[in-house]
């Protein structure tokens, strides 16, 4: 039979105890704190990683955000890209409408013109040729007897002459520097009677004594024409062949 030995049993339970805080001094502890500071790491990663997750989401919905947003200024540009070149197509038409338009109206216009300057052209041929026809009639007509018919009308004509005129002639015989300075040339040769009348008339007309210098002139055709200072009394047909002509020329 054993005997217990209780030397032996406190000396082991000795033993144990300073085995027990060798190990909790210098293994436990420090595996502990190891493992404390283990487990803090890995939450640390732990946080870290879901706080890189977290940004990443971020960046992914703004990335996400931004894609959409893109896309609609894309779609946006590329619609308004679409009005701003259906509007130049539109203007380009426009345009050419009425360049062409223009063009038309100017062509249109240069027609007219041609044809209006070959109407006027031919106006005045044929006026220049019933001038000329008119005129060699006249002078198949002319005579001393249709001058003489001229003057009297010319003499009726000064007795019931405008005011603005008869003033003319009256300032113009004012201005006269010798009463002399009257000229009245005619077509024909004329009497001492028809030669007294105009001298007559005149002065009356003018309200001041004339003397008139007479001389002839083939070219009037039939008639008189007076030149009484700056102031011409035309009574002849070649000068009313000639106011006709003008006037035909510019109409």
């Amino acid at each position: 039979m054993m005997q217990f030995d209780w030397t032996t049993f406190i000396l082991e339970i000795l033993n144990f105890l300073v085995l027990v805080w060798i190990l909790q001094r210098f293994i436990y502890r420090p595996v502990l704190a190891m493992l404390d500071a283990r487990q803090q790491r890995i939450k640390d990663e732990t946080l870290r990683a879901e706080q890189l997750r977290n940004e990443a989401d971020a960046l992914r919905k703004q990335y996400e955000s931004r894609l959409a947003d893109w896309s609609q200024e894309k779609e946006a540009s590329r619609r308004q890209l679409d009005e701003e070149l259906a509007q130049l197509h539109g203007k380009a038409l426009e345009d050419l409408k009425q360049t062409l338009a223009d063009e038309e109206a100017k062509s249109r216009a240069r027609n007219e013109a041609l044809t209006a300057a070959r109407e006027t052209a031919l106006i005045r041929e044929a006026a220049s040729a019933a001038y000329g026809q008119a005129a060699a009639m006249l002078q198949r007509l002319a005579s001393p007897q249709l001058t003489n018919s001229i003057i009297d009308i010319f003499l009726e004509d000064l007795l019931n002459m405008p005011e603005p005129e008869q003033a003319a002639l009256r300032k113009a015989a004012a201005m006269l520097i010798t009463a002399s300075a009257v000229e009245v040339i005619s077509a024909h040769t004329l009497d001492e009677s028809a030669r007294a009348a105009l001298t007559h008339g005149l002065s009356v007309a003018a309200e001041h004594p004339l003397q008139l210098t007479f001389k002839e002139d083939a070219s009037l055709i039939a008639g008189a024409r007076a030149v009484v200072g700056e102031c011409q009394l035309h009574a002849n047909l070649a000068d009313e062949l000639s106011f006709f002509r003008r006037q035909a020329n510019h109409g």
